[in-house]
């Protein structure tokens, strides 16, 4: 018989083994009540001949176990009652049917077939040594009683007879072999038992650790796989590492020579545009707040004096940067050209005659070139007391000493750029007294077009005019560092959006 234990875990070795003994005691059982049935009256042939003196007894006692263990079989196979009841009945008809087959007198043929009868049962019965006590008891029972009946003798007559203590001798002996038959079959079954559910839990175990194996070999071909492909990563990463780092070379080296280019064009801006000192001898009582963008500025501011005249101009050009201080050097140079070689000295005819030069020197005409530059320029006249100015898209604002605001606007339109098809362009000259103790100022857009403040917008015009009136009052020096503590405070962390420039001055 095979158990599978493996669908049921902690099945019990005690339920195993009362399903084994089931089933070889029913077997056992099966093979004694055919041997009672079919072979038991065959022992009567010989006797056939032999004289009876109760036909009917004799007849009763050597067919009737054979009839009676027929009936229980039959029900035993039909109800499946123990086995354990069947060989009750098969005992007991085998050991009546004994006891009274042989004579009174003849103890040594009763104790043979007695004899005989135990060691049969010990050797082919499968009992618990429980029902082998019962059956021992019962033996005797039936003895002494068969031999009262027959023999005509008491209970210690039957014990006192000669070969019964031999017959309890040889019953204790086979009840002891079919017990320890009992305890041999139940342990060998246990061992077995034991050992298969060992064996089936070895081959679960074993199925386990294979699949195990083939997942862990075949995670291992992954890992190896995806070892080779970071591998080629890896090469391919330290080849674009190594071009990366040769092209940041490259470029630092580029960039570092451009910077350096650069660094250099500021030098010549600075030496071309006038200095701060030159700027104060014609200006005594003034300021200049600069701040460029990048290292050079498309931004800058001019002063020469021409004829007893102070020219002051304050440029915007197109772009920041590079492109811007490229732009700075052409208005410069019309600048230049117009007011100290051409002796212009009126703001509206400087504005004119530079607008003209840009054209050439751009080629407007004759390509897509839109660039320009926004203007101021005041011309003063201390002698007359007066102070002319003339804009291109540039304003000059005017505080007297009560803190009232005059803005006089230029005109709309730029020097250069979308201008070009106009070969000439008429300025508006504006022309205002000097007053004492009011400030001018020139500037450009950069600080109303810086981005910042809580909401990240433009500074705006308006609030550059108000603030210019809040500190119209102080000197020229204290209003250049207002004006860069306010411009960096509304600035904050943000980028600067383009060239600064706000010259300041008063005429006293």
């Amino acid at each position: 018989m095979i158990f599978n234990f493996t669908d049921n875990f902690g099945f019990k070795l005690q339920e195993a083994w009362k399903e084994e003994y089931r089933r070889i005691g029913s077997l056992y059982a099966r093979w004694g009540a055919i041997l009672v049935i079919f072979l038991f009256p065959l022992s009567t042939i010989p006797e056939l001949s032999i004289e009876k003196s109760n036909v009917t007894i004799w007849y009763l006692f050597r067919f009737g176990p054979s009839v009676v263990v027929g009936v229980v079989y039959l029900f035993h196979q039909r109800y499946k009652f123990s086995h354990e009841l069947l060989f009750e009945v098969i005992a007991f008809c085998l050991f009546t049917s004994a006891a009274y087959m042989v004579e009174c007198g003849d103890w040594l043929n009763y104790v043979i077939s007695m004899v005989t009868v135990f060691i049969t049962s010990a050797v082919l019965v499968i009992l618990r040594p429980f029902y082998f006590i019962i059956n021992f008891i019962v033996v005797f029972i039936i003895q002494v009683v068969v031999n009262m009946v027959f023999c005509t003798m008491g209970v210690m007559d039957y014990f006192l007879l000669k070969g019964v203590n031999i017959l309890i001798v040889v019953g204790i002996s086979c009840f002891s072999i079919a017990a320890f038959r009992y305890y041999i079959m139940k342990n060998n079954f246990m061992h077995r038992v034991a050992l298969q559910e060992a064996h089936f839990e070895l081959q679960e175990r074993n199925q386990s650790l294979i699949k195990v194996q083939k997942d862990l070999r075949f995670k291992s071909e992954q890992i190896a796989e995806q070892n080779e492909e970071l591998l080629l990563q890896k090469e391919e990463i330290l080849t674009q590492r190594d071009t990366l780092q040769i092209q940041k070379e490259y470029i630092e080296k580029q960039n570092g020579d451009i910077i350096g280019s650069i660094r250099y064009a500021k030098r010549i801006q600075s030496a071309m545009l006038p200095s701060y000192s030159l700027f104060t001898k014609y200006l005594p009582d003034s300021f200049i707040f600069f701040a460029p963008r990048d290292i050079v500025s498309g931004d800058f501011h001019w002063i020469t004096e021409k004829n007893g005249k102070i020219i002051v101009a304050a440029v915007d050009c197109t772009g920041h940067g590079v492109p811007g201080a490229f732009m700075s050097l052409v208005g410069h140079t019309h600048l230049t050209q117009a007011v100290i070689q051409n002796g212009i000295i009126n703001p509206a005819d400087i504005l004119s005659q530079m607008h003209n030069g840009i054209n050439e020197s751009l080629k407007q005409t004759e390509n897509d070139n839109q660039d320009g530059m926004d203007v101021g320029i005041v011309t003063i006249d201390k002698e007359a007391g007066t102070i002319h100015f003339a804009g291109a898209k540039n304003t000059l604002i005017i505080i007297d000493s009560e803190g009232n605001l005059e803005e006089v606007k230029g005109n709309r339109t730029s020097l250069g750029g979308m201008n070009k098809d106009e070969s000439s362009l008429s300025f508006k000259l504006y022309e205002k007294k000097i007053e004492m103790n009011a400030s001018y100022y020139l500037f450009s857009d950069g600080f109303s077009d810086q981005f910042g403040g809580p909401n990240d917008k433009k500074y705006m015009l308006s609030n550059f005019k108000k603030y210019l009136q809040s500190i119209s009052s102080e000197t020229m020096a204290d209003q250049r560092q207002l004006l860069k503590q306010k411009f960096e405070s509304w600035k904050s962390d943000a980028a600067q959006t383009d060239d600064v420039l706000v010259i300041g001055f008063r005429l006293n």
